[in-house]
């Protein structure tokens, strides 16, 4: 999906992948008021839960701002909404992920629960904005080695998200003054566990639209073994800077006049130069014209030295006659 408005390009790609059911969701809409709001969420406990987990999450956020509440306000009201759902015995353990980026005229917005990630790409490089509420993610930042951290068994556990406690702590980044030439990309971690930054930015720089972007993203991370579902959504200002595209290089050429049949060069018509003085490595060679092309045709022949052969010898015998007179 791409849709521009307001100067934003935004574009969003999600699919299941190798997972047998989708819990991820997106959502880009502009609101009543102007404001541009994408979302991104990733839900947990399985089919069923996690996918109910992740819908409702957006769509509370998505009725709260339009109803003038503040980010935070809003992403709180989400929690406690998946919290009260989950609730049900055959929703236990439901929950999800959420980062939200608001767009207010020249200001942006970002909240964060959980570890789905925004970056900030431009022409400068990449940026994470956002900070993972997870267990690796936070081992990491007091000091844990990263292979330590990932050996542990709770890699996987998060250690905040939306719906498994009454409440939560919400992060929010910003405001930020947007810059033309950027773009805002959030995901979930069926993305970034497998392409680096490095990567994504390498990607981001090679296709030629947000749209383009979103779904080369997504099947860089398919392709390079992701297990899990996969979702990008961007939003850019303006244009980032790419890389050239590559392709065939544009040649001038001028095809010569027209041939008439029978003319020097008409074999190989259609060929550029056929004919032409020089074309042929045979050209230098003596005999490499039409009447050396039937001699050395003919020499090829069995039998056609034997008649030169009798007539030298019939030679021979006069003038050995003639001396013997």
């Amino acid at each position: 999906m791409t849709s521009p408005g307001r100067g934003i390009q935004l574009a969003s790609e999600s699919i299941a992948g190798r997972r047998p059911y989708q819990e991820d969701g997106v959502d880009s809409t502009t609101l009543d008021d102007g404001r541009t709001v994408v979302a991104v969420a990733d839900g947990m406990g399985g089919h069923a839960a996690g996918e109910v987990a992740s819908a409702l999450a957006l769509e509370v956020v998505l009725d709260a701002l339009s109803r003038g509440e503040s980010l935070d306000a809003a992403v709180g009201l989400a929690n406690e909404r998946v919290h009260a759902v989950a609730q049900d015995p055959d929703k236990k353990g439901m929950g999800t992920t959420l980062v939200v980026l608001l767009v207010d005229g020249d200001r942006y917005r970002i909240a964060n629960v959980g570890d789905s990630r925004a970056y900030l790409v431009s022409a400068d490089g990449i940026e994470q904005v956002t900070r993972d509420h997870s267990f690796v993610a936070e081992a990491m930042a007091s000091g844990t080695p990263e292979k330590e951290a990932m050996e542990s068994p709770w890699k996987d556990a998060l250690t905040r998200s939306i719906g498994t406690e009454p409440t939560v702590e919400v992060d929010v980044f910003g405001p930020r003054e947007i810059s033309d030439g950027s773009a805002l990309l959030l995901c979930t971690d069926g993305l970034y566990k497998v392409l680096s930054d490095s990567d994504v930015k390498e990607i981001f720089q090679a296709s030629g639209s947000p749209g383009g972007a979103a779904q080369a993203l997504v099947s860089a991370a398919l392709e390079g073994g992701s297990d899990d579902n996969i979702t990008v959504a961007i939003a850019e200002f303006g244009e980032v800077p790419r890389d050239e595209p590559g392709g065939t290089q544009e040649i001038e050429w001028d095809p010569p006049d027209e041939i008439e049949a029978g003319d020097e060069g008409s074999v190989g018509e259609g060929r550029p130069g056929a004919g032409d003085e020089g074309f042929s490595p045979e050209a230098d060679r003596p005999g490499s014209g039409a009447e050396g092309a039937v001699a050395a045709g003919a020499a090829d022949r069995p039998g056609f030295w034997i008649p030169g052969i009798l007539i030298l010898l019939g030679l021979v015998l006069v003038v050995a006659f003639l001396l013997w007179m």
